[in-house]
């Protein structure tokens, strides 16, 4: 998490990440609007760019990050996941999602914030100040109710789910065919790629994942789509 706050009279610097281009300039240019400086970046859709923005937003000197997206299913999670451990800022979801458990395991990697979309503009731009000045976007009352809802899941099962959270887009992909019951060799039709890509990329996951096989890889994965029914 960054840890510089403004200076008295300094405007937060935000940057702004969301998954709709209309989405993220709306939000922008309300922010501005309320005497914010707001930079908006591309949404990361890779390993590759989610490094590239980090380098990005450090050198814009942002000290909040918004982070705008759904995490109605495990791989949109994962991805605002990746954000929030990978780019170190204070951050705040907005988000149409409502799910405790997903927020919980957002609240206990960084995430500092998460307001609704039906919250309005001018509720996010007091939770951005907030935050900017260290405190926490969500009431106590809020914050605890996710964090529990995280810590019920289970040591083992949180385990899985963050490690579920380190596959790139692409290895997710890959699992989702896998536990289809698709071949290498179909995979790799279907890619473009050859059969010694694919099976690189088994063996990536099954190292990410912590497992020895191919089958227990299909099957943390398995065990990371009922976190969407959660």
């Amino acid at each position: 998490m960054h840890d510089r706050s403004p200076e008295k009279g300094e405007r937060p610097r935000v940057a702004v990440l969301a998954e709709g281009h209309l989405v993220g300039e709306t939000i922008v240019l309300a922010l501005v609007a309320q005497d914010l400086e707001v930079t908006d970046f591309p949404y990361p859709r890779s390993r590759v760019e989610l490094l590239e923005t980090r380098r990005e937003v450090s050198a814009a000197g942002a000290q909040v990050g918004i982070v705008v997206a759904e995490i109605d299913d495990v791989a949109q999670w994962r991805g605002v996941m990746a954000v929030v451990e990978t780019i170190p800022l204070r951050w705040i979801l907005v988000t149409g999602s409502s799910n405790p458990p997903r927020w919980g395991g957002l609240i206990a990697a960084g995430c500092q914030g998460i307001v609704s979309m039906t919250d309005g503009l001018d509720t996010l731009a007091a939770t951005v100040r907030t935050v900017a000045r260290g405190g926490q976007g969500l009431s106590p009352e809020v914050r605890e109710r996710a964090l529990e809802a995280w810590e019920r899941l289970g040591p083992e099962r949180r385990d899985l789910i963050k490690r579920i959270a380190a596959l790139s887009p692409r290895e997710w992909q890959v699992l989702g065919m896998l536990n289809e019951g698709q071949s290498i060799t179909t995979i790799a039709d279907s890619g473009g790629v050859s059969e010694g890509t694919v099976r690189s990329q088994v063996r990536a996951i099954r190292q990410k994942l912590n497992v020895k096989s191919q089958l227990a890889a299909v099957a943390a994965y398995q065990e990371a789509v009922e976190f969407d029914r959660v």
